[in-house]
């Protein structure tokens, strides 16, 4: 680095004598490093004489180059010594249920905590979530509970809600209630509801509990990962999938169909420790998640119209 500074320095001077006095070397010093240089890669980089140096052919394509690292290397110094600069603040540890609201949750909390590093826990099920919490794991949680199974913070730790979302239901195309806008709990009790595998049984209670309210009775209820789901449903089996209100990107066969009522459905949720962040900022990090929710209804809404036609759920 030290001889791509002495070439560019020779190269904006023109001269070799100027070049030394704004690098404080002596001339005859710089004179022997451009030699070893030139040494080096077996070619003369300036033709020295009495009107200057001036680069050669080699020196021309070299110098660009050599400036390009150069400034590069300052622009990297400055961000280290910005870095250095910094107020010393710990780690921001956060978990989150797998959500598409939590896929914007580090990017919201970012927002409010602009100075701290944010460390991500994924947290699906809700006793290690609380656990996280009571143990002084995590800060600041993002999580969901259901009607009728509200989360109860453990001692010590401040809940607040951001918003109740719908539950969707994902069917065959075959099946007679897709055709309809609207599907009851009712017209779904002679299938079989698939459930991911990787979540907890709070889900499993709510919908048992609410087809048991709607007078569906007894239900039928699979554990399975996506890939062995979609080829249910891409089959035509009696099967049903309840799906999250917002898309995820991922593709599934089948049509989406809102419940009428919509006895399904989650409630996002905020909870940390008391003699921890303030409730300000907890307060900040929940209106823009609200806020972001909003925003991402046109492109994410697996339903479209729904929100609009539904006052008062997270969204509208």
């Amino acid at each position: 680095m030290r001889h791509l500074r002495y070439l560019d320095a020779v190269g904006s001077a023109g001269s070799v004598t100027q070049a030394a006095v704004a690098l404080g070397l002596s001339q005859p010093s710089l004179t022997a490093q451009l030699r070893r240089i030139e040494q080096v890669l077996g070619a003369p980089l300036f033709d020295r004489g009495r009107h200057g140096a001036r680069p050669t052919t080699l020196g021309r394509v070299l110098l660009p180059h050599a400036r390009e690292v150069l400034a590069a290397l300052d622009e990297l110094g400055r961000a280290m010594r910005g870095v250095r600069a910094l107020p010393r603040t710990p780690m921001l540890r956060v978990g989150a249920r797998s959500t598409v609201l939590a896929s914007r949750f580090c990017e919201v909390v970012g927002e409010v905590f602009g100075d701290r590093l944010i460390d991500l826990t994924v947290l699906d099920r809700q006793a290690p979530c609380l656990d996280a919490l009571a143990s002084g794991l995590v800060d600041l949680v993002l999580h969901v509970d259901f009607p009728g199974r509200e989360t109860v913070p453990p001692p010590g730790t401040r809940l607040a809600v951001v918003g109740l979302e719908p539950v969707f239901v994902l069917l065959p195309e075959s099946h007679p209630a897709a055709a309809r806008a609207e599907v009851d709990l009712l017209d779904l009790a002679d299938l079989t509801w698939l459930l991911w595998a990787s979540g907890d049984d709070e889900m499993n209670r709510h919908l048992v509990a609410e087809c048991a309210k709607a007078g569906a009775g007894a239900i039928a209820i699979r554990e399975f990962d996506q890939l062995v789901a979609a080829q249910l449903i891409r089959r035509g089996d009696p099967v049903v999938f309840p799906v999250q209100a917002f898309t995820s990107g991922v593709s599934l066969p089948g049509v989406v169909r809102p419940l009428r009522g919509s006895p399904l459905r989650v409630r996002h949720v905020l909870l940390w420790p008391a003699d921890g962040i303030a409730a300000e900022h907890v307060e900040q990090v929940r209106d823009k998640l609200i806020d972001t929710y909003r925003a991402m209804v046109p492109d994410h809404g697996r339903v479209p119209g729904w929100w609009t036609a539904n006052p008062g759920w997270l969204g509208s």
